[in-house]
C-alpha cells in the first residue's frame, strides 16, 4: 500500500484532536488530512428542519441563486454556497402510511426518513416511524471510521422551539431524528428528543472540551466516570477489530498482496489504541503535547426553548446553539447535527414582527404576507449558522462550511383551510460536502423525491447507495 510521506502540522490536528494530535498521524493520513492543512475527510453533517416550508402556491418560485425573493433575503450573502431545489415531492406526494393518510406527519417523517410511518390512531399528532433517520444513518456510518469513532458525540440533537402546535395532544409531529425501532420500544421509543437548554448544551460540549484543553484552564474539573466507561467499551471494540484482522491475514496467508493490505488498517487501529490507552491511563485526561491549547472563554448561555412558540423569545436561544454548533465542529466533538426551530405544525408566532397567528394558521388561511414575515426568522437563523462555519478555518483556504453538507428540511404546505401538499416543496442545501458538491445554483427536480437528495448526502459521507428510504421513491443521487 503506497502512503503518503509528507508531514502534518500540529495546527493541523489540534483542533481535532488538541494535544494527542501528534499520536494521531497514520489515522489522520487515512483520513485525507494532507500537508498544509488540507481537510478531505468525512464531512460534517446538519440538518435544520423548520416546519412549514418557505413558500405557497402564490409565490413565484426562485429560478436564479442571485435573484433570491425577499423572505430569503438573509442568505444573499451566502448565494454561492447555497443548492436550492424547486419541484421536489416528499412521498410522491401522497403519505406512504399503512393507515390513516395525513401530510404533516408525512412531510416530517417522510423529510428526514424518506420512508413510511405509521399512526396508532387517526390523527395526525399519534403518527410514529419504525425507520432510521438521515442524521442516525450519517452517524452510524461515522462510528465504522477508527478516526470517528473516537470523536466524543456521535451525534448531537439540540432545538430552539423543537414543538408543534399541540404537543399535548400527541407527540407526532415533534420528532426529527429516530434510530431504527428495537425490540420493546414504546411507540416514540426510538425517537430522539432534541436537548433545548442551551445551557446543557454547553456543558455537554464543555465537559469533553475540559478533558482536550490545556491543563491551566479555569473551567472546573470534571467528573470522568462516564468518559472512563465509554473508553473501556472503546479498547473492548479495538481488541476485537485487531483480532478480527489477524484473523484475515491468516486466512489470506500472511505474506499475499491482500494481507499486506490489511496492515494500513492496523496501523490505524494500533494508534486509536495508543490514545485509547493514554487516556485510560490518565483517568480520562488528556495527556502530551505543549499544554498550549486553551479553553474557549465564552460565558455559559441561558435559555430554552422548550414549550415556547414566541420567536421573540425563541431568537436569542437559537442564536446561542448556533454558536454551539460553531464550539462543537472547531473542536470536532462531533460530526453530526441535528438542529431542529420547530416540528410539523408549527404554532410558531413573532408578535413583535406583527405575526400573532400560528404559522399553521397562516398556511391555511393562505396568510402569504404573514408567512412571509415567518420566513424571515428561520432563513435568518439558516444564514446565521453558515456564517457561522465560515468562520472555522480548516486549512488550506478551506472553512468548515466548505466541508459540509447542511440539509434545510421542512414538511408539506398549505393555502386553504384543509389542503395540505407534498409536492413542490423548496428544499435547500449549503456546503460543498468536502468538495463533493457544486453550490450557487437552482436544480429543478422535476417532480423527484426528497429520497434522492439524502441519497446525494449519504454518498458523500461514505455511503455507497442509492436508496436511502422506500426504493420506490428513489432514483439515485440528485446533485
Amino acid at each position: 500500500m503506497m502512503r503518503r510521506q509528507r508531514q502534518l502540522t500540529r495546527r493541523d490536528l489540534i483542533k481535532c484532536f488538541g494535544p494527542l494530535a501528534f499520536l494521531l498521524m497514520p489515522i489522520a493520513k487515512s483520513m485525507g488530512y494532507v500537508a498544509g492543512g488540507s481537510f478531505m475527510g468525512a464531512p460534517r453533517f446538519v440538518h435544520f428542519f423548520k416546519g412549514p416550508s418557505f413558500h405557497s402556491p402564490t409565490i413565484r418560485p426562485t429560478t436564479s441563486i442571485t435573484a433570491l425573493p425577499t423572505p430569503l433575503a438573509a442568505m444573499a450573502p451566502h448565494a454561492q454556497d447555497l443548492i436550492l431545489f424547486s419541484n421536489m415531492s416528499i412521498h410522491g406526494g401522497s403519505p406512504k402510511t399503512d393507515g390513516y393518510q395525513e401530510e404533516h406527519a408525512a412531510g416530517l417523517i417522510g423529510c428526514s426518513t424518506g420512508n413510511s410511518y405509521h399512526y396508532s390512531k387517526n390523527d395526525s399528532y399519534y403518527a410514529y416511524t419504525d425507520n432510521e433517520s438521515i442524521d442516525i444513518t450519517i452517524a452510524n456510518q461515522y462510528q465504522t471510521v477508527p478516526a470517528l469513532a473516537a470523536l466524543p458525540l456521535p451525534s448531537l440533537h439540540i432545538g430552539a422551539g423543537a414543538q408543534s402546535d399541540a404537543d399535548n395532544v400527541g407527540l407526532g409531529q415533534r420528532y426529527v431524528s429516530y434510530r431504527k425501532r428495537m425490540a420493546g420500544d414504546a411507540q416514540y421509543g426510538n425517537a430522539i428528543e432534541p436537548i433545548q437548554d442551551a445551557g446543557q448544551v454547553y456543558d455537554t460540549l464543555m465537559q469533553r472540551i475540559n478533558v482536550i484543553c490545556s491543563k491551566d484552564s479555569n473551567q472546573p474539573a470534571t467528573d470522568n466516570t462516564q468518559l472512563q466507561a465509554a473508553l473501556q467499551r472503546k479498547k473492548s471494540l479495538i481488541d476485537f477489530r485487531l483480532a478480527d484482522i489477524a484473523d484475515a491475514k491468516r486466512v489470506l496467508g500472511m505474506d499475499s498482496l491482500h494481507s499486506q493490505k490489511l496492515d494500513g488498517l492496523v496501523d490505524g487501529w494500533r494508534e486509536v489504541e495508543k490514545v485509547t490507552n493514554a487516556e485510560i491511563a490518565g483517568g480520562g485526561a488528556v495527556t502530551g503535547g505543549t499544554g498550549s491549547t486553551q479553553c474557549p472563554a465564552s460565558m455559559k448561555p441561558t435559555g430554552s426553548g422548550q414549550n415556547k412558540n414566541n420567536c421573540d423569545q425563541l431568537s436569542p436561544v437559537a442564536d446561542a446553539m448556533v454558536e454551539l454548533i460553531k464550539l462543537a465542529f472547531a473542536w470536532d466533538l462531533t460530526r453530526v447535527v441535528a438542529f431542529t426551530l420547530s416540528g410539523a405544525s408549527s404554532g410558531h408566532r413573532w408578535p413583535t414582527k406583527g405575526v400573532d397567528k400560528a404559522h399553521h394558521t397562516l398556511e391555511h388561511s393562505n396568510d402569504v404576507a404573514g408567512q412571509n414575515i415567518m420566513a424571515t426568522y428561520f432563513a435568518g437563523k439558516f444564514a446565521q449558522l453558515l456564517a457561522a462555519l465560515k468562520t472555522i478555518d480548516d486549512g488550506d483556504g478551506k472553512t468548515a462550511l466548505y466541508n459540509s453538507s447542511i440539509f434545510l428540511g421542512m414538511e408539506c404546505w398549505s393555502d386553504s383551510s384543509n389542503g395540505h401538499y407534498l409536492k413542490n416543496i423548496p428544499f435547500m442545501f449549503a456546503g460543498q460536502g468536502a468538495g463533493k458538491f457544486q453550490t450557487g445554483r437552482v436544480v429543478d427536480a422535476g417532480g423527484r423525491n426528497n429520497n434522492d437528495l439524502l441519497i446525494s448526502i449519504q454518498n458523500a459521507s461514505g455511503i455507497a447507495s442509492n436508496v436511502f428510504g422506500l426504493p420506490s421513491l428513489c432514483k439515485g443521487a440528485i446533485i
